[in-house]
């Protein structure tokens, strides 16, 4: 008996130490993981920073979580208030450019631990242990996702088309080339809802009109619209207008991937336009069919884009040799003498 009174006394000696060992330890934690993704930072913040694809990169997916708020700072800072397992937190994503044009994504969150949490830190498991684990996931995710939707495309030139006439609605704005995406998703839906408020059916695909590149500024002016059976007139003081196209002909490439690629596209276009005599009309638009686009589909790498350059034959300038005077002199006595001697 002495002896189980011993070894309960004991037990409850440890138990009483541990007990105050771990309330009076530091429960202010912090956690930090950082990760280089391979491409460039507006990519990446742009990715991240909608919350549609939040799902994509989640790393508590099989847990019970709820993303209450994202902030964007400066393109350079994303604060989100998400409920993990009815356990509110703050985590902060910073996005650094390398000189290697990818980036330094790192992702924190602060925190107190709660007795049991400080408990299970010392044995390396718990609140602090865990966000650890999750970070690096879902920056391993983010950087298979981003890396393998960059690099998977392909570019298939459909070579010399007619295009007809086109009637459309549009919205007409202003952007960076890599803002492009995100403001195609906010607009396409603002023009199919006034196609349905006036009861006007869509006549195919929605489609870009680029109106002006500055390739130094790395800006466009563009429209985009969703064509229609019919002219549709809208509103004094709207900002969505009618267009139309006229008939002309073209070379068109369909590329499927990132918009990223476009560039690989157009080179093959206006190698298939010097190879067949063609140079591009200025009198109608560059434009682009986006069939599959980001408001339909979610990965990049199935996104659809048909682009049209309006073409027209070269002009071959056709040289003709003068005819030297004493020639001309010579066949006009020839012609003389045939005349009179018959």
């Amino acid at each position: 008996m002495k002896i189980a009174k011993y070894i309960f006394l004991l037990l409850l000696l440890i138990s009483i130490t541990i007990s105050v060992f771990v309330a009076t330890k530091d429960g202010n934690y912090t956690v930090t993981k950082s990760k280089q993704i391979d491409v460039s930072k507006e990519i990446v913040f742009n990715y991240v920073s909608d919350s549609k694809n939040w799902e994509t990169i989640n790393p508590w997916k099989r847990e019970n979580t709820k993303v209450k708020s994202i902030q964007k700072i400066d393109g350079e800072t994303i604060l989100q208030n998400i409920i993990i397992n009815e356990v509110p937190a703050e985590l902060k994503l910073t996005f650094k450019d390398t000189l290697s044009k990818k980036t330094i994504v790192t992702w924190t969150t602060c925190g107190k631990l709660s007795f049991k949490d400080k408990f299970l830190s010392i044995i390396n498991r718990g609140t602090h242990n865990n966000f650890a684990e999750k970070f690096e996931n879902g920056l391993t995710i983010l950087n298979t996702i981003l890396t393998t939707e960059i690099n998977t495309f392909s570019v298939k030139v459909d070579g010399f088309v007619n295009r007809d006439t086109v009637f459309y609605i549009q919205r007409v704005m202003s952007c960076k080339v890599e803002e492009l995406p995100a403001k195609i998703k906010n607009i396409l839906p603002k023009l199919n809802e006034l196609l349905k408020i006036t009861n006007t059916p869509s006549n195919g695909a929605p489609f870009i009109v680029y109106h002006s590149v500055d390739s130094l500024a790395n800006k466009i002016v563009v429209s985009v619209a969703i064509p229609t059976k019919h002219k549709v007139f809208t509103s004094a003081g709207s900002d969505i207008h009618t267009g139309q196209t006229n008939p002309f002909q073209a070379v068109k490439a369909t590329l499927t991937g990132n918009y990223l690629h476009k560039k690989e596209a157009l080179t093959q276009i206006y190698d298939f336009m010097s190879k067949n005599k063609l140079e591009r009309s200025d009198r109608n638009k560059i434009f682009e069919i986006i069939p599959i686009n980001n408001s339909t589909e979610k990965s990049a790498a199935k996104w659809v884009t048909e682009i049209y350059i309006p073409v027209r034959p070269i002009k071959i300038a056709i040289r003709v040799e003068p005819v030297k005077k004493d020639t001309v002199n010579t066949v006009i006595e020839s012609n003389i003498k045939n005349s009179s001697n018959p």
